[in-house]
C-alpha cells in the first residue's frame, strides 16, 4: 500500500497546494485594496479638478465684474455730480428769479 514516507509526501503537497493557493489569495486582496485605492485616489483627482475649474471660473467671474462694477459706479458718480449741478443751477436760478420780483414790488 502506502508507506509513511508516501503518505508524508502527500500531505506535504497538499499542504504546499494549500498553502500556494492561500498567498495567491492573500496577493489578490492587495491587489484589489490597492486598485480600490487608486480608483478612489484618481476620484479625488477629478473632484478636486473640478472645483479648480469652479473656483477658477468664479473667480475671473468676480474679477470682470469688478471692473465692470467700477466702469459703473465711475458713470453713477457722473450722473449724481451732473444731477446735483443741474439742481443748484435751478435753485439759483430760482432765486435770482425771486429776488428779481421782490425789487419789482
Amino acid at each position: 500500500m502506502f508507506s509513511p514516507l508516501d503518505i508524508l509526501y502527500i500531505v506535504l503537497a497538499f499542504s504546499i497546494l494549500w498553502l500556494t493557493a492561500a498567498i495567491f489569495w492573500l496577493v489578490w486582496q492587495v491587489a484589489m485594496v490597492i486598485k480600490n485605492l487608486n480608483d478612489a485616489i484618481q476620484l479625488a483627482q477629478e473632484t478636486m479638478g473640478k472645483i479648480e475649474e469652479a473656483l477658477t471660473g468664479m473667480r475671473k467671474k468676480f474679477e470682470h465684474s469688478s471692473s465692470a462694477l467700477g466702469a459703473v459706479l465711475h458713470t453713477a458718480t457722473t450722473a449724481a455730480d451732473f444731477i446735483m449741478e443741474k439742481k443748484a443751477k435751478a435753485k439759483a436760478k430760482k432765486t435770482v428769479k425771486a429776488k428779481v420780483k421782490t425789487k419789482k414790488k
